[in-house]
């Protein structure tokens, strides 16, 4: 119903454009199959860049790994503080794998942050191109909503990795193991150690984080190659500060499912900003959700399928003599 009334909103208040949005709804089946085949590449880049932080004797296999990555998407699109849910879920499924709790648990979290991070630098770049090619004051305030928005996100994520109220949380997880003995109090500072020994990792953060930022490019040439679709061709930088900001202004709606509203409000208000119509910058915010729709609806139900079907944790291999790594 949400949908729904938001659509409703858009179209009233971009009615002047509605020529130029049948134009474009009429090759949504093919702006589409743009999407995905861009969005395919994004989630093995990410699912990649996770791979990336666990030790290589313990990696799983790549497309194990996509569909964990998968799996988080669908999450992200569709349920509530989706990436959060997602993310915890995919640790949960990798840690049946073999993966003991707290590396699972760290990898994810320090995946997390370093997803904003990159973010925050393809941000950064979104507006160098956005006042590199423009003035004005409402132009520099849309663009440092979006930088201020990636770099809050970000700081806050590192910050509470390193300073845990350990002491609190210890005290809920004993309460809760009266409950459910399973939980051990003692795990959360397994969990800090774990991810402050992936912060003092610096090869593996930089090599992940070059991982996620080529994911965030390809979300530029997604919007691209949609533009071109639809008529309307854009230059790739031209691009890269429509999906930058766009991406940086959703964030504010991470409590929706999807950042219902605020991603679809985002993308038509980063577009304006290079000179594409409203109503063409509606169909591209359509095309993508119509896309995310289409994969995370499967995405869930794999989802369950894979919580209840029992993992074999892959044997670990060694190294020289035979012991596991």
């Amino acid at each position: 119903m949400l949908g729904a009334l938001v659509l409703l909103a858009a179209v009233a208040l971009n009615y002047d454009d509605l020529p130029a949005l049948r134009r474009s709804l009429a090759e949504a089946p093919f702006a589409v199959a743009i999407s995905v085949a861009v969005h395919l590449p994004q989630i093995l880049f990410t699912a990649l860049s996770w791979r990336t932080l666990l030790p290589p004797a313990r990696r799983p296999p790549i497309p194990a790994m996509a569909l964990l990555r998968w799996y988080r998407e669908s999450a992200n699109a569709l349920l509530p503080a989706g990436a959060l849910v997602g993310q915890a879920a995919a640790a949960r499924l990798l840690s049946r794998r073999g993966i003991p709790g707290e590396m699972a648990g760290a990898t994810a979290t320090v995946d997390l942050t370093l997803e904003a991070v990159s973010q925050l630098f393809f941000t950064l770049a979104g507006v160098a191109l956005l006042l590199a090619g423009g003035d004005g004051e409402g132009l520099v305030r849309f663009a440092a909503a979006g930088f201020a928005i990636a770099l809050g996100g970000a700081a806050a994520m590192i910050l509470l990795q390193r300073r845990l109220p350990l002491r609190l949380l210890e005290s809920g997880l004993a309460r809760l193991s009266r409950r459910w003995p399973a939980l051990r109090p003692e795990w959360i500072r397994e969990l800090q150690a774990a991810i402050l020994a992936l912060h003092a990792d610096w090869p593996r953060l930089v090599v992940a984080t070059l991982w996620h930022s080529g994911a965030w490019l390809l979300g530029a040439v997604e919007i691209a190659g949609v533009l071109w679709l639809l008529g309307h061709p854009v230059t790739l930088s031209e691009a890269l500060v429509i999906e930058s900001l766009a991406q940086a202004l959703r964030n504010a709606g991470f409590m929706l499912p999807g950042a219902l509203a605020v991603q679809e409000g985002a993308i038509i208000g980063a577009a304006a900003l290079v000179g594409v119509p409203p109503g063409l910058a509606l169909a591209v915010a359509l095309t993508r959700r119509a896309r995310e729709v289409m994969l995370s609806l499967p995405g869930l139900l794999a989802w369950q399928r894979a919580e209840s079907v029992p993992v074999r944790a892959r044997p670990m291999r060694t190294s020289g003599g035979g012991a596991p790594d």
